[in-house]
């Protein structure tokens, strides 16, 4: 009897943290809050890029700390939609992205000012995949280049969809935070 009571508390335990588990990162995380540009990868380490256009953007669970902030921009080139950050930003980019980048992407999220902005995905020259989203290419140069934020993978004849990137709000914050261009 105590043998099927115990299973059934830890039956229930494992229930309810899965249930905690699926809602966790919904919300954006606090640290991003003032934050006039965040950039967090997507906490489900089994989605890929090519699984975003199936999500609600707030329902993506986010990682808990932001891969680049404003701090790491030291500017953003808002017409191009490219921006330089610092040589410690750009190597942790390159280092978390060399840990074995899928051929269907990397997602990611923009949130600026505590509100999700748009969705994208990290990909790399290798895939032979098209995208139909916004994508970052894996960088590749192991000197500071700058990010590119594109439409469409391999080209943007492959978007669809509306250019989320011109976003006023992210502009607004951008500039506020001296590092527009």
């Amino acid at each position: 009897m105590k043998k099927i009571l115990l299973f059934r508390v830890v039956l229930l335990g494992l229930i309810l943290s899965g249930c905690l588990s699926s809602t966790a990162g919904t919300e954006t995380p606090t640290g991003a809050d003032g934050e006039a540009f965040a950039l967090y990868l997507v906490a489900d380490e089994d989605m890929s890029g090519t699984d975003l256009k199936d999500y609600d953007i707030d329902a993506l669970p986010l990682a808990r700390e932001p891969l680049i902030t404003t701090d790491d921009i030291i500017s953003y080139n808002w017409e191009e939609h490219y921006f330089n950050v610092t040589q410690e930003a750009y190597a942790n980019v390159i280092t978390i992205l060399s840990l074995g980048m899928p051929m269907d992407g990397v997602p990611f999220v923009i949130v600026s000012e505590g509100e999700r902005i748009y969705a994208g995905s990290f990909w790399t020259l290798l895939s032979s995949l098209s995208f139909d989203g916004v994508v970052i290419l894996q960088p590749m140069d192991p000197t500071n280049a700058p990010l590119f934020i594109m439409l469409g993978y391999p080209g943007t004849e492959f978007f669809t969809g509306e250019d989320p990137r011109n976003n006023p709000q992210l502009k607004q914050a951008l500039q506020d935070a001296g590092v527009l261009e």
